[in-house]
């Protein structure tokens, strides 16, 4: 393992910066996906039914992950385990992307089998499929790379801040784009997606192969030779105690991760009345969490990463619970937080454009709101990169039990429980949404939900999924691999390697 050197910032910055464009999509797809298939400004088909494709989509994206990352396992190439499969997905990936987004037909009523249906539906299933087994091909071997390129307990979590603190960036582009295009017209959902796809198929294809020219991809040393069937090599997973807990974890989170994007669109336009502004909240909700990151990174390495997990999860949760007070509180409460009196000292020419920009919206609820969602936020960061370092870790437990380097594996059944995850998350808040009697499609100041129905969305895009997050606690109280246990399976793999060769 002496071929593990520290990398540089050039070569971090190199492998994190793939990031950049995939979460510039991430972000609209986790946002605005619902509003642009199932709003009233979008293709206006039903809430409930895009929830049953997105969900259809990801249980066939699950399946595939585990022969990806089990086939990356035992490749060898002359550049690679990993790096031809980044290769191969990228242009199937950004072809889905580009389908979903800009549809090359117009959505009508079609008769399948004695069923009439729009044609949105299977064409929705359809490009989220082929896009998702893109991503599926790229994304299982990247993520199984960067755990590979960093021994140390501390730099794996570096490895991965440098990721997430390019999704991140990637997350906030998307977020600001809308608030920029909002000056030249351009107001709807629809619009924002179309000039992400174009910035996306640009980015992509240079950041990727930039990475895959500059990152190195060292020589796989294992000390055994035996090959070891599918069946065996995800038995050997499954047992891995640590990183059983960490899928658990992960499964609880992302489902209400899923909730929360899923819902945030109507929580805004709705609750808020401030649909308009969508992306005026997102930017400075994705600037927390890149000034954030750092301070979790110092966190974790004095206390280790579980917790600072744990931590993060209270964090989370705190400012979670405001977020009902904002459907149920009158409008007097936040008449200190108009954008009027905030910024009063501005001239007053400035303010008559502001008031203009901004009549009939409630700026005072939405400004509590940013505030609300920019302490909420910082702690996502470390929801992020702090569970992908610790399953890092764990990769070590089992090459210590098998003598063999399944990263590809324990990284396709991560995906895999968040894909999977993710649809379930769907299918519960866009369905308990509907249940509990929200109707996207209804005007939100002609006519608006009801009060109860607002409420009730609040919940599910907030508090609920917080509650998901506190799975996590009573497992990482006792979690057992630190950093010193890390440093003592590590000197056995470097016993049992040396002995080999």
């Amino acid at each position: 393992m002496s071929e593990h050197k520290p990398l540089g910032a050039y070569r971090l910055a190199s492998y994190g910066a793939p990031s950049m464009p995939l979460s510039m999509v991430s972000l609209p797809l986790a946002v605005y996906l619902t509003p642009v298939y199932a709003d009233s400004a979008g293709f206006g088909l039903s809430l409930g039914f895009v929830g049953l494709m997105l969900a259809l989509s990801r249980v066939f994206d699950g399946i595939t992950d585990p022969l990806i990352g089990f086939y990356s396992d035992r490749i060898r190439t002359r550049w690679g385990r990993r790096k031809p499969f980044i290769l191969i997905g990228m242009p199937i990936f950004i072809a889905g992307v580009w389908l979903l987004w800009i549809p090359p037909i117009e959505f009508t009523e079609i008769t399948v089998l004695g069923f009439t249906m729009n044609s949105g539906y299977p064409y929705l299933l359809g490009v989220l499929v082929l896009m998702y087994i893109g991503a599926t091909i790229k994304d299982v071997p990247y993520s199984a790379w960067g755990a590979e390129l960093a021994r140390g307990y501390n730099e794996r979590t570096l490895v991965m801040s440098w990721k997430e603190a390019f999704t991140v960036s990637g997350s906030l582009i998307g977020a600001m784009t809308p608030a920029v295009i909002v000056f030249w017209g351009y107001t709807k959902p629809t619009d924002n997606v179309y000039f992400l796809t174009i910035a996306l198929a640009i980015a992509m294809p240079i950041l990727v192969l930039n990475m895959l020219a500059v990152v190195p991809e060292y020589p796989v040393k294992e000390s055994t030779d035996r090959r070891m069937p599918l069946r065996e090599s995800f038995r050997y997973v499954w047992a891995n105690e640590p990183y059983r807990k960490l899928v658990i974890i992960f499964l609880f989170s992302t489902i209400g991760s899923a909730m929360t994007n899923s819902l945030s669109f109507f929580f805004v336009k709705h609750v808020l009345l401030a649909g308009d502004l969508y992306g005026f909240y997102l930017a400075p909700y994705f600037i927390s969490q890149i000034i954030a990151i750092p301070l979790w990174f110092k966190l974790s390495s004095k206390i280790g990463k579980h917790k600072a997990t744990m931590i993060a999860i209270f964090w989370y949760s705190l400012w979670s619970c405001f977020i009902p007070l904002i459907a149920i509180a009158p409008q007097v409460w936040f008449d200190p937080f108009e954008l009027s009196r905030m910024l009063s000292f501005l001239p007053d020419s400035w303010l008559a454009g502001l008031n203009a920009q901004f009549e009939g919206i409630p700026t005072g609820k939405f400004a509590f709101f940013i505030g609300v969602m920019c302490l909420k936020g910082s702690s996502i960061g470390a929801l992020s990169a702090l569970p992908y370092a610790m399953a890092a870790d764990v990769i070590d437990l089992d090459s210590a039990q098998t003598g063999k380097r399944q990263g590809g594996a324990y990284f396709s059944i991560w995906t895999m429980t968040r894909k999977l995850a993710y649809a379930l998350g769907l299918v519960v808040g866009t369905t308990a949404a509907t249940i509990v009697g929200f109707n996207s499609l209804a005007d939100p100041l002609e006519n608006p939900n009801s009060w109860s129905a607002l409420l009730w969305l609040a919940c599910l895009y907030s508090i609920i999924p917080a509650l998901f997050k506190f799975v996590a606690v009573p497992m990482l109280w006792n979690y057992s691999l630190t950093e010193e246990r890390l440093q003592e399976i590590q000197r056995e793999i470097d016993a049992r390697t040396e002995a080999a060769t």
